[in-house]
Parts: C-alpha cells; structure tokens; sequence
C-alpha cells in the first residue's frame, strides 16, 4: 500500500525530470525492499521451510536461505507488487480522467490518463498471469485454502465445476444458488477437464476456514482484477480509434475504478489470512495455541492505541492525497492553447509575433 501512496504523490507532482526521475526510482526501490521482506515473513508462516523445533517448542532457524526465499514467497512478491502499481494507476488515471470530464488544463491529464491507461493495458494481463501461478503454489501447499476459495465442499473425482457465484452454506456443507460451469476448476488448476479435485469433505471440520469469507474475498479480487483488464482493454480500443481523450463513459468508468485496487488488495489479503486459518503458522501452529498470555485490559489498551493512530495517520494522508487530487499541477510551462510562450528574459508586454502583425496592421 505504502507503494501506491508513494508513487501516485510523485506522478501527481510537476517537478523536473532529473529529480522526478530520481524520486519515483527512490520510493520504487524502496518499497521493493520492504515489500521483500514483510513478504519473506508472511508466507513463511503460509508455507514454512528452514526451520527446527527446540525442547521447548520453539521455532528455530536452521537454514535462513529456504526461510526466506520459502516456497511462495517468490509468488506472492510478484503479485502484490503489481497488484501496488495496477492500484497506483487506477488511482493516477481516475484523477486524469476527473479533470478531463471537467476540462481543466487538458493536455496535462491527456498525459497523466494516457500514462495509467498502459499501466492498466500492460500490467493487468500480466497480474493475472502471476495470480493464477499464485493459486497453483497454493494448491500445492495449501490445498485447503484452495478449496475454500474454491467453495469445493465435496470432492469431485471426475472434475470440478468452477462455482461463479453462490452463498456458502457450512452448516450443510453446500453452497446454495450456485452459478457454476461444469470442470473448469479442474481445467484451472490440473490443466485438466477430468482431473479429480479433493473437497472439504477430506478435512476435518475443525481445521476449515470460514468458507464464507475466503468464498467472497477471493471473487471480488478477482472480479476486480478482470475489470481492470477490461478498462485497459477498452482504453487500448480508444487509443487505437484516437479516441482516448475524448470518451467520456470510458473517463467516467476509470473515475468509478479509482478506489478499486485498495478494494482488491485488501480482498486479497483477506483471502490469504483467513484462507490460512485455524493456523497461525500453517500446518504447524494453531492460532488457539498462539494466544500471547496478557491481561484482557492491556490488549484493549494496545487495540484502542493503534486504532487512534491508524485513523489519524491515514485520516490526514487520505485528506490530503484527495486535495492534492483536486488542485491543478503547478507547472509553468502553459497549455498549448493559452497563446503566444515568450521567451525567458523578455519583460512583460505583448509577445515579439502579435507586435509585429499589430504594427503591419496598422500600416
């Protein structure tokens, strides 16, 4: 998240090429970096390796290199990281787009709009490449999560549907109204039409998730992730047809996409968090078992702390991300249309070209 912040405060800023340049290589590098590592930990509690267990129960290292470079992390930094930037440019381009159905200083947001839209064109074909490698490391490692995400409540020998929609059911272990096409998931996740698939019925009912949340969360990230595509593709269309500037629907569908990679991210992260539970560390440590022993009152205090904190500091960056939306770009360099551009040095008065015609006129 940090890395859409970061980047759309640089690309909604006119500053130098050198220095625009140098800040937006510094806060990529950056977040690249923390990215790395925040995700080196948690998909190491997603799918664990390295490690040994003390006398006392303890996790201990044993070989930093697997534990950091586990078996999804390589998965998950691709997807994130482009899931930051696809949310950096619908945020980019819905300014552009903003001002463009405004007509304020056009030529500026027909950059800015032009720019997000490759962005959205190149990046989410690719982010869904990376997702569905995504889903294949988790079968593999997390087969559960899967099914849930899935909504695979029984096993399917002869290959499962892909449920499109529907309402989870766990009491009865069903998704009711269920949209489905028959053996796609199995074609999705085995390549494979025929290919069986395990359901939650192989799991004991203690160690599923709640399907309902994993079901749901992952559909509006994917759906999402689809319409990105789908503006991109449109945008594409546009651009083709010379149209990009001036379609308004398409201005107003990016304006309505604006927010919607934050919506995606945190679907996603519900998926991964929830899909992984009753684990804290999947596979070998319960999150019942992970219960710290503090008082009642110094959780809520700690709780209540961040709360505050959280909504001032996010509070204050979203007022002011969404002024610095509204106002127009400090750029000196006027619109092509403003007229004549005098060159630096020359004092205030009519341009050296209307001087001239007046003067012939007045012959």
């Amino acid at each position: 998240m940090d890395c859409a912040f970061g980047v759309m405060l640089f690309g909604l800023h006119r500053v130098g090429p050198k220095l625009h340049f140098l800040a937006t290589f510094m806060v990529a590098f950056g977040t690249l970096i923390s990215a790395t590592w925040i995700l080196s930990v948690n998909s190491w509690m997603q799918t664990t390796a390295g490690f040994g267990m003390n006398e006392a129960g303890q996790f201990i290292p044993l070989d930093w290199w697997k534990i950091v470079f586990n078996p999804s992390f390589p998965y998950r930094l691709v997807h994130m990281v482009l899931a930051a930037y696809l949310t950096t440019a619908f945020v980019v381009g819905a300014v552009g787009a903003w001002h463009l159905l405004k007509n304020t200083a056009p030529r500026r947001w027909r950059t800015m709009f032009s720019m997000a839209m490759w962005m959205a064109t190149i990046v989410a074909p690719i982010q869904i490449l990376a997702g569905d490698a995504h889903g294949l490391n988790t079968l593999e490692y997390q087969p559960v999560k899967v099914m849930a995400m899935e909504g695979h409540f029984d096993s399917h020998p002869d290959g499962a549907p892909l449920i499109l929609f529907g309402i989870p059911n766990s009491a009865d272990k069903r998704i009711d109204y269920a949209v489905e096409i028959p053996k796609l998931s199995s074609l999705i996740l085995k390549h494979d039409l025929n290919a069986p698939l395990a359901g939650l019925d192989t799991v004991p009912d203690e160690l599923e998730p709640p399907v309902a949340i994993v079901f749901w969360s992952f559909r509006i990230m994917v759906g999402i992730g689809f319409a990105m595509l789908g503006i991109g593709l449109w945008s594409l269309w546009n651009r083709y047809r010379g149209t990009l500037d001036s379609n308004d629907w398409l201005h107003r569908a990016t304006v309505a996409m604006g927010p919607a990679g934050f919506v995606a991210v945190l679907a996603g992260w519900v998926t991964t968090e929830v899909g992984r539970q009753p684990y804290t560390v999947y596979g070998q440590l319960l999150t019942v078992n992970s219960i710290s022993p503090v008082e009642a009152p110094a959780v809520a205090a700690s709780l209540i702390a961040f709360i505050v904190v959280y909504f001032l500091v996010f509070g204050a960056g979203t007022f002011y991300i969404l002024r610095l939306m509204k106002r127009l770009p400090r750029d000196p360099m006027p619109d092509l249309d403003d007229g004549p551009i005098r060159t630096s040095g020359v004092m205030p008065g009519p341009a050296a070209g209307t001087t001239h015609r007046s003067q012939h006129h007045g012959h």
